[in-house]
């Protein structure tokens, strides 16, 4: 942790995302480093209440440039993170005028890996374009580009656990599923150390793994067998319209399970330890916690 700034010296901090999975994390992570950050939420949207002494909550409509450029007011630095949608590139966009406006000076882009604008995935370019665009308009920033998030396993937990079963369309690919914790103890890093100012990471876990090894973490938490089932597209895209995952997401998806048989999602790097000083989780400990089979982590 060489090389951090002192609160006061990193000056006012605002985080988009903020009652996401990652986004309250980073907000822990950068409170225990004694920032008080300003968490900027949907209007209606409340901090979890562990948040609400150290945080200030600013309601916040991120499709409109006045609001976010009023949010914005004496912020230094901005966590850039929006969930997935059809026109996150634009949505961006948006945040980053109002944030130059607001006279920010450092933007943290939670990005992906593999972002490019001529990616395959919808996603991916998406994530490109705006990280193209913080090079474009001189802006300074550092670009976090984690693999799938580990807490991604809550979406199988139900039917590897009724049903002894996690299909997915992504034949034998290997995935580095990063921790969450992980990419916010980056994340906050980044935040206060100027070292990591114009610059990327690519994070994630310690390992790419298969799903049939996923498959099998689960079912040593569960105390059940879990079997990988390797399904066409047409067979998860049904899944996803069952339970009411709208069409651009479907194709979203698919796109993104298509770089992974591809192998794109399999590169293992060392940035987590080499930003936060310490190893990243391994999925067999995430997937404990998840369950309820671990000891409780402080997010």
């Amino acid at each position: 942790m060489s090389g951090l700034v002192g609160p006061a010296r990193a000056g006012t901090v605002a985080v988009t995302g903020a009652t996401g999975v990652v986004g309250r994390r980073v907000l822990t992570e950068l409170c225990a480093l004694g920032v008080r950050p300003r968490a900027l939420l949907r209007p209606g949207r409340a901090l979890p209440v562990e948040l609400s002494p150290s945080v200030r909550p600013v309601p916040t409509d991120l499709t409109d440039t006045g609001s976010v450029r009023t949010a914005l007011a004496g912020v230094r630095t901005l966590f850039l993170l929006t969930p997935l949608h059809p026109e996150q590139d634009a949505l961006q966009l948006g945040v980053l005028d109002a944030a130059l406006a607001a006279g920010v000076e450092h933007v943290v882009k939670l990005s992906a890996l593999g972002a490019d604008p001529a990616a395959s995935a919808m996603v991916l370019r998406q994530h490109g374009r705006v990280e193209a665009e913080l090079v474009r308009r001189g802006i300074r920033h550092t670009v976090l580009r984690p693999n799938a998030f580990m807490q991604n396993a809550t979406r199988w937990l139900e039917g590897a656990g009724r049903f002894g079963l996690l299909p997915m369309p992504v034949g034998a690919a290997r995935v580095s599923m990063v921790d969450a914790a992980d990419i916010a103890a980056v994340a906050a890093r980044a935040i206060v150390t100027p070292a990591h100012r114009d610059v990327a990471h690519d994070l994630t876990g310690p390992a790419a793994l298969s799903y049939a090894e996923v498959a099998g973490i689960l079912a040593g938490v569960l105390g059940r067998p879990v079997r990988y089932a390797d399904v066409s597209e047409e067979e998860a895209a049904a899944a996803m319209r069952v339970g009411g995952t709208p069409e651009w997401a479907v194709r979203a998806r698919l796109e993104l399970y298509r770089t992974y048989r591809a192998g794109e999602a399999a590169v293992v790097t060392t940035a987590v330890a080499d930003v936060t000083g310490r190893p990243p989780r391994p999925f067999r400990e995430v997937a404990a916690e998840l369950v309820g089979g671990g000891p409780p982590r402080a997010w």
